[in-house]
Order: C-alpha cells, then sequence, then structure tokens
C-alpha cells in the first residue's frame, strides 16, 4: 500500500502535528473523503455541533484554536481529497452490486478502492458495516488505537 485513507479523527491528529507513529512508514501518502474532511470542518466551525472531535477540543485557548482552524482551512496538498466527481459511479456501482452503507462509509471504501488505499480509522471511529464491507471487497483497514 502507497496510501493510507484516514478518517476526520486522524486528519485532525495529523494536521496539528501529532500524527500517530503507526500509521504510515516510508514514503506512503496520505488522502482522506470530502466527507470525512467536511465532518472535521463542521466540527471545527460550529460551536453548535457536539461530537467527539468537538470534545477533544473543548478546552483549549482561542490562540490554538485559531491555528487548529488554519490547519484545517488550509487543507496541506500533500494529503489528497478526492472528488465526488471522480467517486460517484463506482459509489453507484457499489449500491448496484448491493453495498450497503451510509454515504460516508460507501464514499470511503470507494475512495480506498480508487486509491489502492488502506482504510485507517480512529478508535474512536470504529464502523463495523464500513469494515465488513472493505473485507468484502478486500479492501484493507485498520483501527489505530491511542498513543
Amino acid at each position: 500500500m502507497n496510501t493510507v485513507l484516514v478518517d476526520d479523527h486522524i486528519l485532525l491528529r495529523v494536521l496539528l502535528g501529532d500524527e500517530p507513529s503507526t500509521l504510515r512508514s516510508g514514503q506512503t501518502e496520505l488522502a482522506t473523503t470530502g466527507l470525512w474532511y467536511h465532518r472535521l470542518c463542521r466540527a471545527l466551525g460550529n460551536d453548535t455541533v457536539v461530537g467527539a472531535l468537538s470534545r477533544q477540543l473543548g478546552g483549549i485557548d482561542s490562540a490554538v484554536a485559531g491555528e487548529v482552524a488554519r490547519a484545517v482551512v488550509e487543507l496541506p496538498e500533500h494529503i489528497s481529497l478526492i472528488s465526488l466527481r471522480t467517486l460517484a459511479w463506482p459509489m453507484g456501482q457499489l449500491i448496484a452490486g448491493g453495498t450497503r452503507l451510509n454515504l460516508l462509509s460507501l464514499e470511503a471504501l470507494a475512495a480506498a478502492q480508487h486509491l489502492d488505499a488502506e482504510i485507517c480509522l480512529a478508535a474512536t471511529d470504529v464502523n463495523l458495516p464500513l469494515q465488513a464491507a472493505a473485507s468484502e471487497a478486500s479492501v484493507a483497514i485498520r483501527i489505530l488505537t491511542e498513543e
């Protein structure tokens, strides 16, 4: 595998300079999906959204919060973001083939197949339907435990 597809929890850690040491090695590239990126932006940009990410950042001061927001809004070029322009048809084909996932998970599976990537989920984002579908589709998936 030359690419690791990360969820919003892991993406946040990477953007904050706290990349899990077990995430990747060597020249492995990072990618995420549009919906995971959206979920991260929504969690950081909306005070009324309460979830695992916003709770994780709950007590930080405003200067740190500003740095976090800048890191997310200015997604580095070295992190690939796969467009629905590329994934819409493969997502439809997954559904036609019998895959039953929510939109977020469907996008992740299609992106992983498109990139020939391993999916990495944070332990707080365990997704049993996605894990089962990935296994059925022969897509590698890994849960990263907290370090």
